[in-house]
């Protein structure tokens, strides 16, 4: 019932565009939402997908996809694009929704470790402010630390603690700027995968004879750590939502 409701939602949706030029992206949506209706999934994932390929993004294309590929029975493919759903706010609370569903028909689950404050931290950051946001709040900060120390040898009668607040000022201006900088790292360096197909070997190295750490099911998600993988263009580097590291075929995952 809630995939029907969110279906009859969407389907009315509508892709960004802008001018008569943009006119062909809005008909293949809607070209592609009455194929999800006359139940052509397939069909309706090819349109969906020519929009994606064209960076004709919106959180309403991401959330059919993800209906269609629980339709066919692929559901690492329809968690992968739900989580993709929520990034954007007008479908943030119906993919989460979806996502609480599917996330309880996958066979096998896998055990999640709590993440640490500074990872929880680093993420809420990166979610709601950004790494710019916060360099240019630092930035600023720092300015008015200086000007705070600077005024002292231009106006006179000003309190000696004028000095300590400019040295306050400054020092959180380089703690904020700090952050940013390791926010925009870690944006950079990782991001979360799924796994998309029924399983897969987790090894210690990349190599098909490795030893195995665990083996991963559809459904399973990954942090994938990019810095690594890029020596080994067709296998990931990734640390498993139960805490183990490890090497999988890049074939098996999509890479939010």
């Amino acid at each position: 019932m809630l995939q029907r409701i969110l279906l009859l939602i969407f389907l009315c949706g509508a892709i960004p565009v802008s001018g008569d030029a943009q006119q062909r992206p809005q008909a293949l949506f809607d070209e592609a939402n009455k194929l999800l209706s006359s139940g052509q999934n397939m069909e309706a994932v090819q349109r969906y997908q020519q929009l994606e390929n064209q960076q004709n993004l919106s959180g309403a294309l991401f959330l059919n996809l993800g209906i269609a590929y629980q339709r066919v029975d692929s559901l690492g493919k329809a968690k992968y694009y739900y989580l993709k759903s929520s990034q954007f706010e007008e479908t943030a609370t119906r993919a989460e929704q979806m996502l609480d569903y599917i996330n309880k028909q996958f066979s096998h689950q896998s055990a999640i470790l709590p993440k640490l404050p500074w990872d929880v931290a680093t993420h809420w950051l990166q979610d709601n402010i950004g790494a710019r946001t916060l360099l240019g709040a630092g930035l600023i900060l720092f300015n008015m630390g200086i000007l705070f120390f600077i005024a002292r040898w231009f106006i006179r009668g000003l309190p000696r603690a004028v000095k300590t607040i400019s040295f306050t000022i400054v020092g959180l201006a380089v703690a904020i700027m700090a952050t940013a900088f390791y926010t925009q790292y870690v944006s950079n360096r990782y991001s979360v995968a799924v796994m998309v197909t029924e399983d897969a070997p987790v090894a210690e190295t990349p190599r098909e004879d490795a030893s195995l750490v665990s083996q991963a099911f559809e459904g399973y998600t990954f942090t994938v750590d990019h810095k690594r993988s890029n020596a080994q263009p067709e296998w990931s580097y990734v640390r498993m939502s139960n805490g183990l590291y490890g090497w999988i075929p890049t074939k098996e995952i999509m890479i939010l």
